[in-house]
């Protein structure tokens, strides 16, 4: 793992999710981990721990896509 992959950073964020397959919406507070590479793009994948997974997240309007 590059030093660019270990997360550097945690926030509480409260956003909104949407579910690809079902078309579902929902807001949600989660933990998110960033870390160095993640935190270069508007478009990113961050690890939240809610979920136990990495998610795309979107910076600008603080959306996740979640593939159900």
């Amino acid at each position: 793992m590059m030093d660019e992959d270990k997360p550097t950073k945690s926030r509480v964020i409260t956003g909104t999710f949407k579910y690809c397959n079902s078309g579902r919406e929902e807001e949600k507070t989660v933990t998110c981990l960033f870390t160095e590479r993640s935190e270069k793009f508007e478009l990113t994948k961050v690890y939240v721990v809610e979920f136990g997974c990495e998610l795309i997240f979107c910076k600008s309007d603080n959306h996740f896509l979640v593939n159900d």
